[in-house]
């Protein structure tokens, strides 16, 4: 460690961790995860600004609370990866970094940055998919409440994370930002990365499982039943980087004058993936609405689609992908009438008007109810009524 080098002793010549026995300190072309974290970080970067995109393109006329959480978050998710790509060189075995590396403002400053944007990033990611929740799948009292739960939940494992970085992870008066390597104070606040680990766990898992109740009532077709599936499949790397993640936040805390360095490089690339999962996963519904409605009608991909099937584009037309005939609605209907609870999506996958049938009390006076017509789940008395939202 830097606090255990002996005073007037160059630097830049001794590691800043100890070596196993028989390894020797490699300065000059250690093992490191510098290429991996560029590229993951870069890639993922890509990746997020598609689907964000999407979603604003297909939401731009009805843009909503979840959407602009959405747009802050990737704002958030992206000056996150630009930091950790920007201190891609320290992702090395504590051995092989010189300690005047250690020792130096530059690295602390950037972990610092790091550190605050973190929480709070990980806490607008999370509520933009809860409060996306809400417009999707708000239908009774124990669901907003159950929302509820994971917001309050939310709010209280992560925004406290910025607040104990903004007191511990700062130089007090008279202090460089080298002095935090040795004065202690950054280890004041290790108490809290089991607890941001195994809490992200169980949010990660609570937000997974949270609409799997409702979602378990659709009668949708094979076809769409295999894009929920893609959602629940993405979601689940969401939840497998938190525990990742955690692993390596508990090494972290345990390793004391061990291979910090490395655990802290291992970590962060699961941070990367966390991160993206949310605003992919958060994405996908109003991306699916977005590819249905901007990219399968535009000429290029029916031109495309033409040459492909040797079909003429009237074959292709728009009305063939998003109109259903009459036959299928009749059918349609008569499926519903033997059913006095169902749920039903439309082709853009969850960005669509979801129906609940509910047989209150049939002497009562027909009622209709419903909420939020563009996203949310629709609860009607006694009138069954499909809604197509534009």
């Amino acid at each position: 460690m830097a606090s255990q080098i002996p005073p007037g002793a160059d630097l830049c010549l001794l590691p800043s961790g100890p070596p196993p026995d028989g390894v020797m300190p490699n300065f000059v072309d250690p093992i490191d995860l510098s290429k991996q974290t560029l590229i993951l970080s870069i890639l993922l970067t890509v990746i997020s600004s598609i689907f964000v995109t999407g979603r604003i393109i297909a939401h731009w006329r009805k843009m909503a609370l979840a959407d602009y959480l959405t747009i802050l978050g990737f704002a958030l998710t992206t000056s996150y990866s630009a930091i950790i790509t920007a201190s891609r060189d320290y992702t090395r075995h504590s051995w092989d970094l010189p300690a005047c590396w250690y020792v130096a403002d530059y690295i602390w400053k950037l972990l610092f940055s790091q550190n605050i944007l973190l929480g709070i990033t990980q806490f607008v990611l999370k509520t933009a998919i809860l409060v996306y929740y809400f417009q999707l799948f708000a239908v009774d009292k124990k669901t907003r409440i159950a929302i509820r739960v994971g917001l309050v939940f939310c709010g209280l494992l992560y925004l406290p994370h910025p607040i104990l970085v903004a007191i511990f992870n700062t130089p007090h008066k008279g202090e460089r930002w080298a002095d935090l390597a040795t004065n202690g104070n950054p280890q004041k606040i290790a108490f809290y990365a089991p607890i941001h680990g195994v809490g992200s766990i169980i949010l990660d898992i609570y937000i997974f499982a949270l609409p799997l109740p409702i979602l378990y009532h659709l009668h949708i077709s094979p076809q769409k039943r295999l894009k929920l599936l893609a959602v629940f499949v993405v979601a689940l790397l969401g939840v497998i980087a938190s525990v990742f993640s955690c692993y390596w936040r508990i090494q972290i805390l345990i390793s004391a004058a061990g291979d910090y360095t490395w655990y802290e490089g291992q970590l962060f690339i699961w941070i990367l993936v966390e991160h993206a999962v949310a605003l992919v996963v958060g994405c996908m519904p109003a991306f699916a609405a977005f590819i249905k409605t901007k990219i399968i009608p535009s000429r290029l991909v029916s031109s495309f689609r033409t040459q492909l099937l040797g079909h003429t584009k009237q074959g292709i037309s728009k009305s063939s992908f998003n109109r259903p005939t009459s036959s299928m609605q009749a059918k349609g209907a008569q499926g519903r009438q033997k059913n006095a609870f169902y749920y039903e999506l439309d082709d853009s996958l969850l960005n669509t008007t979801v129906v609940v049938g509910v047989d209150d009390d049939p002497d009562q006076p027909v009622v209709p109810r419903t909420i939020d017509e563009e996203h949310a789940i629709m609860k009607t008395t006694k009138v069954l009524q499909e809604s197509h939202g534009a």
